[in-house]
C-alpha cells in the first residue's frame, strides 16, 4: 500500500511506500516515548533519583550518604547502650534519669538566625565529635556503675599493672601496625624491657592463663560484677587458671609474644565483655601507682 501526500510548500506530491511508512512509524513512536518519559519525570520526581545515580559523580555522593547513614546507625546503638547504663546507675542511686534519656527530646530554643546549610564534610565531623563525646560518657557511667556495685576498692581494676605511664598505643582508633588499616584498639599499651614484672590491677580469679594466637601469653582476671582485666604479650606467665590473685601481685613478665612488634604490655579492662578505656579506671596519681613494679 502506498500513501500519497500532497505538499503545497513543495508544489508536488510525495509517495510513501511500505519502507517509508515503517521508518515514519518508528520515528513517531520514539518521539511519543520521549515525550511520555519527560512528562513522567516532571510529574513523578521520585523516579528521577534512581536514574540520577547513573550520572557521573552521583555514585560518589551516594557513597558519602551511605557512610553517614552507617555512622548514624552506630550512634543510635550507642545511645541505646547509654540509656541502659544510665537506667542502671539511676536505679542504684535513686536519681530520676527519665529527663536525660535519649528517647525524650530535650527542649531547645533561642534567637532566630539565618544559619547555613551543612556540607557533607561538616556533618561527618560533627558526627565524629558526637561519637567521641558519647564514648566518654559511656566510659564514665560504666566506671560509676562499677564503683556502685563493687564497694571493695581492691576488686576495682584501679592499680597500674606497670610502674610506668602507658606510652605506646592508646584506647580507640589507630592504624593497624601490620595491615595499615584503621582498627579499634581495645586497650592501652605499656613499653618496657623484657622480664619487667606485670602486676594485677585488682583482686580477682585467673580465668585464662595460656598462649593466645593474637594476645600471645595472656592472663585474664575476673574481678566479679562482670569486670575483667587482660594482660597480653607476656614473655612468661607466673599464675595458672583457677588461682586467686591479690591486687598488686606479680602475674607475668613483660614480653613480645603473639601479634606484637616489640616488648610491651597490652592491658584491657572489660565490663560485661565490652572493652572499656582503662584510663577511666586507673588511679594514676595514687602512691600505689608510683610503687607499682618496684622491687
Amino acid at each position: 500500500m502506498n500513501i500519497i501526500v500532497v505538499s503545497h510548500r513543495m508544489d508536488k506530491a510525495i509517495s510513501l511506500g511500505p519502507r517509508e511508512l515503517t521508518a515514519l512509524g518508528v520515528a513517531i513512536t520514539v518521539l511519543i516515548g520521549a515525550a511520555a518519559f519527560g512528562l513522567g519525570m516532571l510529574f513523578a520526581p521520585s523516579r528521577v533519583e534512581p536514574l540520577l545515580r547513573f550520572m557521573p559523580g552521583q555514585h560518589v555522593r551516594q557513597n558519602e550518604i551511605d557512610a553517614l547513614a552507617v555512622q548514624v546507625g552506630e550512634l543510635q546503638a550507642k545511645l541505646t547502650r547509654l540509656d541502659s547504663l544510665a537506667t542502671r546507675v539511676g536505679d542504684k542511686t535513686g536519681i530520676d534519669i527519665k529527663p536525660f534519656l535519649s528517647k525524650n527530646a530535650a527542649p531547645q530554643g533561642g534567637l532566630a538566625h539565618e544559619g547555613r546549610s551543612f556540607a557533607v564534610s561538616g556533618l561527618r565531623s560533627l558526627l565524629e565529635n558526637t561519637d567521641a563525646k558519647m564514648m566518654a560518657m559511656i566510659d564514665q557511667l560504666t566506671l560509676a556503675e562499677a564503683m556502685l556495685i563493687t564497694p571493695d576498692a581492691n576488686f576495682l581494676p584501679r592499680h597500674s599493672p606497670l610502674g610506668v605511664l602507658p606510652q605506646s598505643s592508646s584506647f580507640g582508633w589507630r592504624v593497624d601496625p601490620f595491615k595499615g588499616t584503621q582498627v579499634f584498639h581495645e586497650g592501652i599499651d605499656y613499653q618496657g624491657d623484657v622480664g619487667t614484672p606485670i602486676v594485677a590491677a585488682a583482686t580477682g580469679k585467673v580465668v585464662y592463663a595460656a598462649y593466645h594466637p593474637q594476645y600471645g601469653n595472656m592472663v585474664e582476671l575476673d574481678h566479679g560484677k562482670d569486670l575483667t582485666s587482660r594482660y597480653a604479650h607476656a614473655s612468661q606467665l607466673l599464675v595458672k587458671e583457677g588461682d586467686t590473685i591479690q591486687v598488686g601481685q606479680k602475674i607475668a613478665l613483660l614480653g613480645s609474644t603473639g601479634r606484637s612488634t616489640g616488648p610491651h604490655l597490652h592491658f584491657e579492662i572489660r565490663y560485661r565483655g565490652v572493652a572499656q578505656n582503662p584510663l577511666r579506671f586507673l588511679d594514676l596519681g595514687s602512691s600505689s601507682y608510683a610503687q607499682a613494679g618496684k622491687p
